[in-house]
């Protein structure tokens, strides 16, 4: 039953009825529906109304409802009221506190434990729950709160504010038993922060859908920082800063994944840090990204010494940065299963290289569309200290990356892509992988060793193709055989003291250019036949030096190419 009749002078009267039998009192239809404030606390103080408690809807409350420090086991309904002051229930006990439809200048409820909140399609200047105590949901749907204060507020159940508009949204040190739920939430605080819930603890997830969230002056539009939460799922979400990091979820600790996608929008105008922060970071599942990551004076994303339990997807992403770091940044980072790294656009404008990926650890597949990034010709790369367990699906692209698009020269990414080949039994590959290393070692490496390797390079293939050296050593003998005969040709050969006239034969002849060639090894025992005095064989003897020396170097190089001891230097 509701009451809506009363005669002039009878309102508390009708308020102590309708309490009394668990009935609304309706004062929304009547010329007058003033209430003073003090006649709903004196009526609680009684203590004599219905387990429903007071109900009361459409009231103008005058004065101030003062309930500090109250401790009450009965229910308070002031729904769809207009307040002229603000209701102060700090430190108050009730078993519900309802304000739905109702216009306030403020509320000041901090440390105020009850069962149930609601304050569905409300609207006051800000709202203070701080240390507050709700044994069940926190319920603020439709609401325009303005400043909202939940530092240390305890909420057992779910916190759900679906359509709530607020100028600041302060959750720090918060535990919520449920979800927190924020779809199409519009939080805009052009002066600071907007969603600020450092050390915050959810239970459940923490959903911010088609929500708008904008900070401004140096102000973060979401922070997190060392929170935890079952997961964060931001979808359609569009979120705005200008000075500071538009995300930031340091320290986070997230038991299931984070995604940002399905048309995710964050830009940061002027953040000379980052657009979305995660430094040590830790998910127990994956880390998506799919839409917009914008920061027109820093980095785009940095992951730093984080965590992800499962995989980092970076799809249909436009990312811009402009920074002299890495516009995104995955660095110190463990991804326990596939790093999926596909933007559809990736930018830095400012002096740094486009993605870092150092001393980051891939437990399972690496994926880089590296064909698409070598279509832009200022793209670069850092990668030192990667590591990941399977060889790409294009390494002659990634080759190509590493010797052309990357910052310098680096040994690392060389040795751990030829290390993944040869674990997959792909020594070809390997070695190709290695001579390419050395090859940009003498492109980009210390310019005093850059004749050294070439010779080494076109010898022995840095020491991965040693059967050039044992080709250079036979292509010596045969020089050493035609200078052999040609002396002959020309009386350059004579026999050897006490040796018969005949002892240049053919035979012989190959035997002294095999004592010219192959140093190491003497095939003719005491020579038969040798170089004469006169000037064809002098002539001989001159070219028979450079012999030497070719077959003293070609057989060197062999040695070594056979035994790694190039490779090991």
């Amino acid at each position: 039953m509701v009451h809506t009749m009363s005669r002039p002078g009878e309102t508390e009267q009708e308020l102590r009825r309708a309490a009394e039998a668990g009935e609304v009192l309706d004062l929304s239809r009547r010329g007058d529906n003033t209430l003073p404030a003090k006649a709903i606390r004196d009526l609680l103080r009684a203590g004599d109304v219905d387990p429903r408690g007071v109900r009361v809807h459409g009231a103008r409350v005058t004065g101030r409802l003062d309930l500090i420090d109250l401790h009450l086991q009965t229910s308070l309904e002031l729904d769809k009221c207009m307040f002229e002051e603000t209701p102060a229930v700090c430190d108050a006990e009730l078993r519900s506190l309802t304000f739905d439809r109702s216009t306030l200048p403020s509320l000041d409820a901090a440390g105020l434990r009850v069962r149930y909140f609601g304050m569905r399609n409300a609207r006051t200047q800000s709202l203070n729950l701080d240390n507050a105590s709700i044994d069940g949901p926190l319920l603020i749907h439709g609401s325009s709160v303005g400043l909202m204060y939940g530092r240390g507020l305890r909420v057992n159940r779910a916190v759900a504010a679906s359509g709530l508009y607020a100028t600041t949204l302060w959750l720090d040190g918060c535990d919520i038993g449920g979800d927190l739920q924020l779809y199409k939430a519009v939080i805009v605080n052009e002066s600071g922060g907007a969603l600020l819930a450092n050390s915050a603890r959810v239970g459940g997830a923490i959903f911010l859908d088609e929500v708008f969230i904008k900070a401004g002056g140096s102000g973060t539009a979401v922070r997190l920082i060392e929170a935890s939460a079952g997961s964060l799922l931001m979808r359609r979400a569009v979120v705005r800063s200008w000075e500071e990091t538009a995300i930031n979820l340091d320290g986070a600790q997230f038991r299931q994944e984070v995604r940002l996608d399905d048309g995710f929008d964050v830009l940061a105008h002027h953040a000379s840090d980052c657009a979305i922060r995660m430094v040590d970071t830790h998910t127990g599942a994956g880390l998506g990204v799919r839409g917009s990551v914008r920061n027109h004076g820093g980095q785009a994303l940095v992951l730093n010494k984080a965590v992800i339990g499962a995989s980092v997807v970076v799809t249909d992403t436009v990312i811009e940065a402009a920074s002299r770091r890495a516009a995104v940044e995955v660095s110190d980072t463990s991804v326990n299963s596939e790093l999926a790294f596909r933007p559809t656009k990736l930018i830095n404008n400012g002096t740094g290289p486009e993605l870092s990926l150092v001393r980051t650890k891939v437990g399972d597949a690496l994926s880089l569309n590296v064909p698409a990034l070598l279509e832009t010709e200022d793209f670069v790369l850092t990668i030192n200290g990667l590591t990941y367990p399977e060889p790409p699906s294009n390494t002659s692209a990634w080759l190509k990356m590493l010797n052309t698009h990357t910052a310098g020269y680096e040994a690392q990414p060389y040795q751990q892509l030829a290390a993944v080949h040869r674990a997959a039994g792909h020594e070809h590959t390997a070695r190709k992988v290695l001579i390419a290393q050395q090859r940009d070692l003498r492109r980009r490496g210390d310019p005093g060793n850059k004749l050294w390797h070439w010779f080494l390079g076109v010898t022995l293939g840095y020491g991965y193709k040693p059967s050039r050296a044992v080709a250079g050593l036979l292509i010596t003998f045969v020089l050493a055989l035609c200078l052999v005969w040609t002396a002959g040709e020309f009386n350059g050969l004579t026999p050897a003291k006490d040796r018969p006239a005949d002892a240049c034969s053919p035979v012989n002849r190959i035997s002294l250019a095999a004592d010219l060639a192959i140093p190491l090894v003497k095939l003719g025992g005491t020579p038969r036949c040798e170089l004469a005095n006169g000037p064809a064989g002098q002539w001989a003897t001159g070219a028979g030096w450079v012999v030497q020396i070719l077959g003293w170097s070609f057989a060197t190089l062999s040695v070594a190419g056979f035994t790694g001891l190039v490779r090991k230097s």
